[in-house]
């Protein structure tokens, strides 16, 4: 299985939050690793679960950020983030249960939900974020 690679087009800007893309991307392919190693769903359920709690701390940083800046759009990206947060505990509900997930679906959808995700709507705040004074 295709690993998710950081190209520079991901780039932010943003010191933090590409410091916590990179992160993700790390843990995205530890994930796809335990996935395509047929690993046990108990172990991909432990990975998942970390992958889970890192993506809640990545989106309370950012939405502390639309906070302090007041971001125009940020109804609608945090929005994305709750969606996303409730597909990955749907799959986790899925491992823990027992049941067989599809590799390639997982591996297609997370890669393509952070790459869309960076590329339009995290590439925005970045843009807002440097229009904006820094914090004291």
């Amino acid at each position: 299985m295709a690993q998710f690679s950081w190209t520079d087009d991901l780039c932010t800007g943003n010191s933090l939050i590409d410091g916590d893309h990179r992160k993700l991307i790390s843990m995205v392919n530890a994930l796809l690793d335990s996935m395509a190693k047929g690993q046990a769903n108990d172990i991909m359920s432990k990975v998942l679960n970390n992958l889970i709690l890192y993506t809640k701390e990545h989106f309370g940083r950012e939405e502390a950020e639309m906070q302090r800046i007041r971001y125009v759009a940020s109804l609608s990206h945090k929005s994305e983030h709750t969606k996303l947060i409730k597909q990955v505990l749907e799959l986790k509900a899925s491992l823990d249960a027992g049941e067989r997930i599809n590799a390639v679906s997982v591996s297609g959808f997370l890669c393509d939900w952070l790459r869309n995700h960076i590329l339009t709507v995290d590439m925005k705040l970045a843009a807002a974020l440097k229009s904006q004074p820094q914090a004291a």
